[in-house]
């Protein structure tokens, strides 16, 4: 069985942008840490999001 990749649902367009402001060193050490798990910056605060709605 395929596993499925979380994100955006096939077929959904990129509807809105949010903008977060950081240091860039802050910036390059997430970025690094999430190479090496080799994740997606949009796609792991996707989630942190609706994890954050979800609980409140």
């Amino acid at each position: 069985m395929k596993e499925r990749r979380p994100g955006r649902p096939a077929g959904r367009k990129k509807t809105s942008k949010l903008e977060v402001v950081l240091e860039p060193e802050i910036k390059q050490e997430f970025m690094d840490l999430l190479k090496k798990e080799n994740k997606y910056c949009s796609i792991v605060i996707r989630e942190w999001i609706v994890e954050y709605i979800k609980k409140n």
